[in-house]
Order: C-alpha cells, then sequence, then structure tokens
C-alpha cells in the first residue's frame, strides 16, 4: 500500500484530465505486493544464514579444518546476505533502507521501497525520470552480484566434489572441466549485463523516458532469458557431477538413494532456475511487465539461497550423525548391557566411527577410503596408506577394513 503522501500524489494525478490510461484507478495503482516479497526474501536469507553457520560450526566440531569449498560458500553468503540498513530522505517515500552494494537482499529490498515492483502504469506516469534512473543502476548491480554470487557458489560445489573424489582421475578432469565452462558462461553472463546498451550505461532506459534515444539497448527480457538459460545449463552440470559419483559406485541401493538425498537437493535449484525463466519471460512481453518484479527478486534470492543450502549438507550430514550417535548412546538401556555387548565381539571400526561408513562409499576404483576418526571429509586414495597423509594411528587393518570398490 501506498503511503498517505503517495496517495495523495496518486489522487491528484487521476484528477488531471487524459494523464493516465483510460479506466486507471488509485486502486489499482496502490496495490502492492512489497510487503510479502520482502518477507520471502528474508526469511529465505536468514534460513541460508542459519544453515551456513551450523555448516561452519560442523566443519569446526567434526571436520576441525576448513576446504576450499567452504570459503567460497562464506564468499557466495556474504553477496546473499543483508547489510547495515541506513534511513536516507527520498521523494518517492519519506525514508527507505540505503544497504551496502555488496549485498544482493539489501539490493532487492530497496529496490522494492523503490517502487520497481509495483504497476507498470505506476512507474510510467508516477515515478520521477531520477528515481527510475536510480533502480535501473540499482537492479544493474544488483544483477552482476547475484551472477557473481551464482558463480561463487557452483565453484564451492565443485570445489567440494573434487575433494571428495580427488584421486579419481576422470571426477577431477571433470570438475576442472566444469569449472572452466562455468566461468567462461559467467563472462558471457557479465558482458551482456555491462554491454546491454551502446554506449556502456548502468541504466536501461523505457522507451517513455528522456534518454531512450540515446542508447541503442537490448530488452531487458533477451539479456534475462539468455543469462537464465545459461545458469540452468550450469546447474545441470553442477548437479549432474554427483550423479555420476553416485552410478559409479559398487554399493546397494539402498545405499545410493542415502547418498543421492545427500548429494543431490540441487534438484530443487534447476526448478528455480527454470522458475525463473518462467516469470523473466512471462513479464518481458506482458503489458504489466513490472508487476512481477518483486516476485522475480524473491526468486533470485531463492536461486543462491537454495545453492547454499543445496552445497551445505554433505557438510552437515557427518555432524547431524555424531549428533544422532551421541544421543542413541545416551538413552541406550544400561552400561552393564553395553559392557555385556560389547564383551560379546569386539568392535568394528564403523561403530567406532558411525560417521565413516557413508564417507568409505566414494572410494576410487581399486582405491580405498582412508580417513581420520571424526573427519567428515570424502577421501580417496590410489594406496592403502592413504593420500592426505594418514595419521600413524590408522592401522593396516583398520584401512583395510574400509575398502569399497569404486568403478571407473
Amino acid at each position: 500500500m501506498a503511503s498517505p503522501t503517495n496517495a495523495e500524489a496518486i489522487e491528484s494525478l487521476i484528477a488531471k484530465p487524459g494523464a493516465l490510461p483510460p479506466g486507471t484507478t488509485a486502486a489499482f495503482l496502490e496495490q502492492s505486493i512489497d510487503t510479502p516479497s520482502i518477507i520471502g526474501i528474508l526469511f529465505v536469507a536468514s534460513l541460508v544464514l542459519a544453515i551456513c553457520l551450523l555448516r561452519y560450526f560442523a566443519r569446526c566440531y567434526v571436520g576441525r579444518r576448513f576446504g576450499l569449498d567452504d570459503y567460497l560458500a562464506l564468499v557466495g553468503l556474504v553477496c546473499l546476505s543483508f547489510a547495515r540498513c541506513l534511513p536516507f530522505a527520498s521523494a518517492h517515500q519519506s525514508s527507505v533502507p540505503q544497504a551496502l552494494l555488496s549485498a544482493f537482499t539489501a539490493l532487492s529490498i530497496v529496490l522494492i521501497h523503490l517502487g520497481s515492483g509495483r504497476h507498470f502504469v505506476y512507474i510510467e506516469y508516477f515515478l520521477s525520470n531520477a528515481q527510475l534512473n536510480k533502480t535501473e543502476i540499482l537492479d544493474f548491480a544488483a544483477h552482476i552480484i547475484y551472477t557473481t554470487a551464482l558463480l561463487i557458489c557452483r565453484l564451492s560445489g565443485l570445489a567440494l566434489y573434487a575433494r571428495i573424489t580427488q584421486d579419481a582421475v576422470f571426477m577431477t578432469r571433470a570438475a576442472r572441466a566444469a569449472a572452466a565452462f562455468m566461468i567462461a558462461t559467467y563472462l558471457v553472463q557479465l558482458f551482456l549485463l555491462i554491454f546491454h546498451c551502446v554506449p556502456v550505461t548502468g541504466t536501461w532506459p523505457y522507451s517513455f523516458q528522456p534518454t531512450f534515444d540515446d542508447y541503442k539497448c537490448l530488452q531487458w527480457g533477451t539479456v534475462y532469458v539468455t543469462n537464465s538459460a545459461i545458469s540452468l545449463i550450469c546447474d545441470l552440470i553442477l548437479f549432474l557431477i554427483p550423479s555420476a559419483i553416485i552410478a559409479r559406485l559398487q554399493v546397494t541401493r539402498i545405499r545410493k538413494v542415502k547418498l543421492c538425498l545427500i548429494l543431490m537437493p540441487g534438484v530443487l535449484v534447476i526448478a528455480i532456475t527454470i522458475a525463473r525463466i518462467y516469470l523473466v519471460v512471462t513479464s518481458q512481453w506482458n503489458p504489466d511487465e513490472s508487476w512481477d518484479y518483486d516476485i522475480l527478486l524473491a526468486v533470485e534470492v531463492s536461486e543462491i539461497g537454495s545453492t547454499l543450502i543445496a552445497l551445505s549438507i554433505p557438510a552437515l550430514k557427518p555432524f547431524l550423525d555424531k549428533i544422532l550417535a551421541s544421543f542413541r548412546g545416551f538413552t541406550s538401556t544400561s552400561g552393564a548391557e553395553a559392557n555385556l555387548h560389547s564383551s560379546a565381539r569386539p568392535r568394528t571400526r564403523s561403530e567406532e566411527h558411525p560417521l565413516e561408513l557413508e564417507e568409505r562409499s566414494l572410494a576410487g576404483g581399486n582405491q580405498w577410503v582412508t580417513s581420520e576418526p571424526g573427519d567428515e571429509e570424502f577421501v580417496l586414495s590410489g594406496k592403502l596408506s592413504g593420500t592426505r597423509g594418514t595419521s600413524s594411528k590408522t592401522s593396516t587393518e583398520d584401512m583395510t577394513s574400509a575398502q569399497i570398490p569404486y568403478n571407473t
């Protein structure tokens, strides 16, 4: 709903004969989906922040170290997270939050407050040219950050897959090739955004703006659909890699299903990317093209967020397993029964360290998993002694019991 000042200005504009298209009412101009869109954006950003913080706690608690994928995911989280907001005066609203340009969520909220997601008639007849230029420049900056954040998140995923298959030559090469492809396509996306108009400008003038004839611009829908299609291809590549890893394992079908649940929640990311393409297509060629903009921003925040969540699940799984194992041990019947059970037969390595059972299932062909107790990483080695400088505490007998073949 517009503020009282806006409501008065709308009524004043409607009172002028011929100032607006026939049939335009004040109620129509005041329609807004700003509030639910902002709530959705903040909910997704908060959920992602909580899951990523839990991921980093799990790394410290279980693995005791960060990998390249963790650092890249942290950068992606910074691009997504909202920063400290400062009020500034505006002719559109008495006060709207101004956020650091490094935060896509904050920029999305600023764009919504500036009226970017209102009806197109509202944008054309009510916003000043200066306000339009501001929204266009902020949108330009936001989508460069959005595209960069997605690239960093995908590289984080590839770093994870490269680490868990570090001695499977085919998978390592596949991850490197995918990284090169994604960086190349990112440059294409970046160039489309930067050179959307000639001469280069941060604005994207509407046909009714006075500067429209000063530039030769691509349709924003053409650029966004192209970039979204490239993103879809990159998402398919990113989440086909774990399916290839799982398909090559010599384990039971149930084990493969469990691994799919851990490594392949990226199907949700693909669905969100498809939804974004649909929104862009329907908006660009819709007379009321700006009305879905708020939803588009919420979908884009969800796309970055779901990618971070999907890539955090493999790191969270060992941590949750450890908590569940501790809980089961706490709720066991009695210490005497436990001692009697343990004295009946020696405990296997997988019973001592329940986290390792899933980790071993990613061993490479004629290669074996070796991992430190409590280490959440998947480690592949061409030798029984391991490739990461396995601790001398890990005996040959222990490593032999962890052998799981992997097809190459």
